[in-house]
């Protein structure tokens, strides 16, 4: 019986343990987002492109999910960029403002569900590279939807040549592509440098 009785201890404190880590690295994706937030909400490149922020947020969230691994860490990390950026005055431009919300939490649900699949059938990290910069130019362009909902929007004049719906969406597209391959490549590189560490 006491063998069982440690056994049943032993599960408990496994799977508390578990429950633990994935709080903890909840709390660390909610704080990257929150950073993400930020710099969303006071850096302004004035670059005359669309879609530029989503290597501002995106690539950081998902660096914290892949690392931390939470299984809901790019929703709560998303969200939590979104939240803070709203909270500047002049700021709140992020997936076109409150409206934008749900589409935030979306794309959060969708990378994270992405991310879980990969995991789940234990994926290469070298194949969710193009897992990821896929799925990352269809969460930028969920947030290129804002400016149907959104249509104070203005369309941005790259160059003074390139501007129009048209170029919005390949910008949305190529910024995407980005922030999910630097995200992935990067998760990639810190996993391979820590198994080139000596023991």
């Amino acid at each position: 019986m006491r063998g069982f009785l440690w056994i049943a201890k032993s599960g408990a404190w496994r799977h508390n343990a578990a429950i633990r880590q994935q709080v903890r690295m909840l709390i660390a994706s909610i704080s990257v987002g929150v950073i993400a937030g930020v710099f969303v909400a006071q850096v302004k490149l004035g670059l005359g492109l669309s879609g530029h922020k989503a290597l501002f947020w995106m690539t950081p969230v998902l660096l914290a999910r892949l690392l931390g691994k939470c299984k809901a860490g790019t929703t709560a990390g998303a969200l939590a960029a979104a939240f803070t950026c709203y909270s500047f005055p002049g700021g709140g431009h992020m997936g076109g403002g409150l409206i934008g919300l749900p589409l935030i939490g979306g794309v959060g649900i969708l990378f994270d569900a992405v991310i879980g699949f990969a995991e789940s059938r234990k994926l290469s990290r070298m194949s969710l590279i193009p897992l990821l910069g896929c799925t990352a130019i269809v969460g930028n362009l969920i947030m290129f939807a804002k400016r149907l909902l959104h249509p104070a929007g203005h369309s941005h004049v790259f160059l003074g040549i390139f501007s129009g719906f048209w170029f919005d969406l390949f910008a949305y597209a190529l910024f995407g592509l980005l922030a999910g391959t630097i995200a992935a490549v990067g998760a990639f590189f810190y996993h391979r440098s820590r198994r080139s560490r000596p023991a």
